[in-house]
């Protein structure tokens, strides 16, 4: 037998390892016609095995951690990040806004009383007590009548901690918390034990215009979840010198537990009055700390940012990295918006959690956030081009082949079809193709044999009591008539709203009022009676386009609706949306009926 002149490497496996050991001793003359199975030698091959075996894997991790493609630590994913000089995400506190009310005497009370900074309000949250502190000393002035109310003020989630260190030879301290949210740190420098000299630093997020006298520190990330605090050299930052004392005190978050609270009580006194709080706007934007696929995808992106605002993507990338609460979104140049807003580019997006829609105070945020990063353009914030889509599914499934009742096989159907919307509806400009859904409907259960689905497309509007309101959008699809003309009795709408309240011009109230067209490319106000269905109220407001789904019309309603729902039947099994819109569907409208064969 001719001895091979290498061993075969392709096999990593323990299996194969070992095969190829003995493949290549038995082409030893020695080992002519020697049973490895049944000999001592086998234990020995399996030690040799088991130590080439745990080499391999141990390179091979050591090779994919090189990488932050295939790194798989969160320590490793970090480190390569920071040699792009990105800072991975902390944990973010929610904020909610409150107003403090103080219990001193109307009469004899001081002109003015301070809330200080850190002053504590408590919440509960899934059984977990929570902190929530101001972030400044907070001024509130007797008004006229006597009664101390503050203006409104945030407070934000986190419990504040306090963390000291002692300069020696290095200038660089890594914070013991793992969910420290960098945004709140606050660093003071005192001279030394002896001397109380007090110096406040603040953040640098780049050299830029940095002297050899700034009063700076910087943040990078450290190990998996945790934050480092650094000072300059000398020459980018002053430099601290031996003895002394660095104080850094900062939030330590539960991030999204935070969100959406509501109700808070004060925990103490005021120079020793009594508190109540009272709540304006509910707790929001608490986020968790990003995690490795996160980091992976963003690190690349903002390194080509270079920490500005250029071009539309430098936008995207700037503000889903600084506001987590942001799902997704899109931004273009002011010349592609109509009309055109030459010298602007328009950023739209979606927020996470029950409200797509992001509050006036986070845009106007967004807005002096971006404008430090660029002085080219003005950035503009505009709500999304939201449609909706209801579902509609008829199911049949086979009850021999499940132990679950029609109850749990529809829980079932709406999990996957949620498992469809984060997979396929996530970002701007997708679309939703019908044959995909139904396959995952499939894919609920064993047992289901068939679904029968159908989708309609849906615009939310909230027209203004009495107040005539314009409405001008489109389903950028095309609708499911093909023929211009009035509509044969019993056939349809095409464009159908949800009811509305409609005062007609002698003053008669019509609560069971909707939005139709007429077949003709009109639409109106109609009612429906025992009798007739589409009684006329008034025939024309505006106008439908069945090519392009583009809808024109004004509205007024009588009494205040929160949301009325525009229906269209679309031509196409699939709803296709253009890149400025997203499609998100509406849970609270899908229809899910599971029948046995």
């Amino acid at each position: 037998m001719t001895t091979p002149s290498f061993l075969d490497v392709s096999q990593l496996s323990f299996d194969g390892i070992k095969t190829n050991l003995k493949t290549f001793l038995q082409a030893q003359p020695q080992f002519t016609d020697y049973n490895f199975d049944g000999s001592n030698l086998s234990a020995l091959l399996d030690i040799l095995t088991y130590n080439t075996y745990i080499n391999a894997y141990y390179l091979n991790m050591v090779g994919s951690e090189m990488f932050l493609d295939s790194a798989q630590v969160k320590s490793s994913v970090v480190s390569h990040a920071k040699e792009l000089n990105y800072v991975p995400r902390s944990a973010t506190s929610a904020r909610a806004q409150v107003t403090f009310t103080i219990g001193a005497p109307q009469t004899g009370g001081p002109p003015t009383i301070v809330i200080p900074q850190f002053y504590t309000s408590r919440a509960i949250a899934n059984g977990t007590s929570l902190d929530f502190t101001t972030n400044e000393n907070v001024v509130v002035y007797r008004s006229a009548e006597g009664y101390y109310t503050s203006e409104p003020v945030y407070i934000y989630e986190g419990k504040i901690a306090t963390e000291v260190f002692t300069v020696g030879t290095d200038t660089s301290f890594v914070l013991q918390s793992q969910s420290v949210d960098i945004n709140s740190i606050i660093v003071n420098v005192m001279n030394s034990s002896n001397d109380s000299t007090n110096t406040y630093f603040s953040f640098a997020d780049s050299l830029y215009g940095l002297n050899p006298n700034s009063q700076v520190y910087f943040v990078q990330a450290f190990g998996s979840n945790q934050y480092q605090v650094l000072f300059g050299d000398g020459v980018f930052g002053q430099r601290l010198a031996n003895g002394n004392i660095v104080t850094v005190n900062y939030r330590s978050t539960n991030g999204e537990l935070g969100n959406l609270i509501t109700t808070f009580s004060p925990t103490g006194t005021i120079q020793g009055y009594p508190v109540t709080v009272s709540t304006i706007q509910p707790a929001v934007l608490g986020s968790s700390a990003e995690d490795i696929e996160s980091i992976r995808f963003n690190a690349p992106r903002y390194f080509s940012t270079q920490n500005r605002a250029v071009t539309a993507e430098d936008f995207t990338t700037l503000v889903l990295d600084n506001y987590p609460q942001i799902l997704t979104m899109i931004s273009y140049g002011g010349e592609d918006a109509t009309p055109p807003q030459y010298g602007k580019v328009v950023l739209s997006m979606i927020m996470s959690g029950s409200n797509p829609i992001v509050p006036d105070d986070i845009k106007t945020d967004i807005v002096n956030f971006l404008s430090t990063k660029t002085i080219t353009v003005q950035p503009i914030v505009v709500d999304p081009e939201i449609i909706y889509v209801e579902i509609t599914s008829l199911i049949s499934y086979d009850p021999t082949k499940t132990t679950n009742s029609q109850g749990q096989i529809q829980s079932e159907v709406l999990s996957q079809i949620q498992t469809f919307s984060s997979e396929n509806l996530s970002k701007f400009g997708d679309s939703l193709r019908l044959s995909k859904l139904s396959s995952y409907i499939d894919n609920a259960d064993p047992s289901i044999v068939s679904n029968d689905t159908t989708v309609k497309a849906i615009y939310k509007i909230a027209p203004a009591r009495t107040i005539s309101t314009i409405y001008d959008f489109s389903f950028n699809n095309q609708l499911d008539r093909t023929i211009s003309y009035p509509y044969n009795p019993g056939e349809s709408s095409v464009i159908m709203s949800s009811l509305l309240s409609y005062v007609d011009s002698f003053n008669v109230i019509y609560n069971n009022a909707y939005l139709a067209d007429d077949g003709a490319g009109n639409l109106g106000i109609y009612y429906s009676t025992s009798y007739n269905p589409k009684v006329t109220l008034v025939s024309n407001i505006g106008t439908v386009n069945y090519s392009t789904g583009y809808l024109n019309f004004t509205i007024s309603v009588y009494d205040y609706n929160p949301t009325i729902n525009i229906y269209a039947k679309l031509f196409y099994s699939d709803i296709n949306v253009t890149a400025n819109k997203y499609l998100t569907i509406d849970y609270s409208l899908a229809k899910i009926t599971v029948n046995p064969i």
